[in-house]
């Protein structure tokens, strides 16, 4: 087993958690509400990195190994990429399904269904982050040779990073509207990534014992990435001030990590 790999994919996705605190943070020191045009920019930025991170640093790098395995790059890449979605598909039909359920009982009532889906979106999508960085680092340090592996991971974490700032708040401060104590707003905040470094090592250990999996895992994290962005995020950031600033968003996103993938990696 590669424990160098587990434990950069520990450090890696630590950081993405407490990134991710940091944002949950400023529940303590701003007003209950952010305007529409910020929550549309987030959205659009957060999409637009993990839309960059999964072609540079998860798909491409899965077809390289799964060339370098003699396995047929593409179908174990698509095949891949499709499971990732039909995993989140199932996942949202549940999570859609229970929340139903517990409305119906009355254990929701002081939360609104926006705030709720909300929380539920932000902690499915920082599953396959937390995978795509455990899995990235796996990658860099089973193939120490290749210095732009390394730098490839410490970007990908760094972008996920940048993006989690906001998406601690944007979690926070919903709950502060709904009437939430701010301690108990920053912790659940906080507590919505605490999956990254859960199933970033999970990805890590799995992909080190076996290896042949790689490519596939990595397929799976990129098809988990792109199907949040465009079932959640793209649409929610279009819905809060309109499609010019989410694109503009989006764009910025997308050329920052991408620049940061290309020239580290």
């Amino acid at each position: 087993m590669n424990m160098n790999g587990i434990t950069w994919a520990l450090l890696g996705t630590l950081f993405t958690f407490s990134v991710t605190s940091l944002g949950a943070l400023n529940v303590f020191w701003v007003k209950r509400e952010v305007s529409s045009s910020i929550q549309s920019v987030f959205l659009g930025f957060a999409g637009g990195v993990m839309i960059a991170a999964s072609v540079w640093s998860l798909l491409l790098p899965g077809i390289d190994r799964a060339d370098e395995n003699g396995q047929i790059s593409w179908l174990v890449i698509s095949c891949g990429f499709l499971l990732g979605v039909i995993v989140l598909l199932i996942a949202d039909a549940f999570m859609h399904r229970h929340y139903m359920r517990s409305l119906a009982d009355g254990k929701l009532a002081s939360l609104k269904q926006s705030t709720l889906m909300l929380i539920l979106a932000i902690t499915i999508h920082n599953i396959p982050e937390g995978m795509a960085v455990g899995l990235a680092f796996s990658l860099a340090m089973s193939n120490t040779a290749d210095p732009a592996l390394f730098s490839g991971a410490l970007a990908l974490a760094l972008g996920i990073g940048i993006q989690n700032y906001p998406e601690g708040t944007a979690v926070a401060l919903p709950l502060l509207k709904d009437g939430m104590n701010k301690k108990k707003a920053f912790l659940i905040g906080s507590m919505s990534a605490v999956v990254e470094p859960v199933f970033g090592v999970l990805a890590a250990i799995i992909s080190t014992l076996v290896t042949p999996l790689m490519p596939l895992l990595l397929a799976f994290a990129a098809g988990t990435m792109i199907y949040v962005v465009v079932q959640e995020l793209l649409p929610e950031a279009r819905m809060c001030e309109g499609d010019k600033i989410a694109t503009l968003g989006f764009i910025a996103g997308f050329l920052i990590m991408m620049i940061l993938d290309v020239s580290l990696g």
